[in-house]
């Protein structure tokens, strides 16, 4: 098999170097280097991982087979475009823009030069989501009633600042940790009818200058199916914190109830430098990428996330800015449901 050529523009995120990494070790993957535009951010990035620092347009001259987008959310439009007008499949980092105008940019971009875009939403593929997606499916919980989602984390600011900056990230905790649970719920075959929000900014003491920035919030969603859904968000760990985060949903229906923990499978690790757990389950990341090499070497998506699915994710996110903004329910449009399925 011919080496897929794949290359990231922009590395920004804090994803961005385990993705090199694993590519890098791929026999059948050749990672043609990294566009950038923070010189500093790129001379880190190329000495963690040995990969080459080249101009945006000679790197997308060079016809890589697939880019992966990983810069601030706000140049995420100019890098897709430019990847969809070199012939490259894309896999971008979520959410796919700040703004919906951007995101639907985007798919039109890839749509119209004959390429794949997708979201990156590797909780698709943990093992305790394809259970619980299957039991949905299958009917064992009868009339769904209610999904209550937890995802918290530490704050991914003291690795990489841009994250609590709304010009270049589009939101905070909310725009972090909503959009993986917006996406979750629509792959379980739900729809969003309204939401109702409240976001809370980080205290002034905590991010100077960032006090705008939402660090935990509460949302509530009416799904289409009559079932109600909460996603608890924050970014509440101490950076002392064993493990980022974690990500949960409880289901409950008629028939009973399922749980999933993403991120269960860890052993706790104690040492003089403190205690972190250690996964030992499924390497979700690598699952999306091996199915975004299929992509690129012209094959099925299998769990992988389109960009139609990236924008649904992102409009629910947007109507909870919109709801505590406006201090009140936010119904979806009847269109934006219709565009979903």
């Amino acid at each position: 098999m011919t080496a897929r050529r794949i290359a990231l523009l922009g590395v920004a995120h804090v994803h961005a170097e385990g993705y090199a990494a694993w590519l890098s070790v791929q026999a059948d993957v050749e990672v043609i280097g990294f566009a950038e535009d923070d010189p500093e951010v790129a001379q880190d990035f190329e000495a963690t991982t040995g990969l080459q620092w080249r101009p945006l347009p000679g790197l997308l001259a060079a016809r890589p087979h697939g880019v992966i987008v990983c810069g601030e959310t706000v140049q995420h439009r100019t890098h897709v475009e430019g990847a969809a007008r070199a012939g490259a499949h894309v896999l971008c980092e979520k959410p796919l823009a700040t703004t919906l105008e951007d995101a639907q940019a985007l798919l039109d971009a890839c749509t119209r030069a004959g390429v794949t875009l997708h979201t990156a939403f590797p909780v698709r593929y943990s093992p305790a989501v394809r259970q619980l997606r299957a039991h949905i499916q299958g009917g064992d919980l009868g009339d769904l009633l209610a999904y209550s989602g937890v995802n918290h984390s530490v704050s991914p600011d003291h690795e990489r600042a841009w994250f609590s900056d709304l010009a270049l990230a589009g939101g905070g905790a909310g725009m972090d940790h909503i959009i993986h649970l917006a996406d979750l719920l629509h792959h379980l075959g739900e729809r969003v009818q309204s939401i109702h929000a409240r976001l809370i900014p980080v205290p002034a003491w905590t991010i100077p200058g960032h006090e705008q920035t939402d660090a935990a919030g509460l949302v509530t969603l009416k799904l289409a199916s009559g079932a109600v859904a909460t996603v608890d968000c924050s970014w509440s760990r101490p950076r002392a914190y064993p493990r980022w985060g974690h990500l949960k949903l409880d289901v409950t229906g008629t028939a009973g109830m399922r749980s999933l923990d993403a991120f269960a499978e860890h052993l706790s690790v104690t040492t003089g430098q403190g205690r972190r757990w250690a996964g030992y389950g499924a390497d979700l990341n690598a699952a999306m990428l091996r199915d975004f090499l299929t992509v690129c070497g012209g094959g099925e998506a299998g769990l992988l996330a389109s960009g139609q699915d990236g924008l649904e994710a992102l409009r629910v996110v947007l109507a909870a800015y919109e709801s505590e903004r406006a201090g009140r329910v936010v119904e979806l449009s009847a269109d934006a449901d219709a565009a979903a399925r």
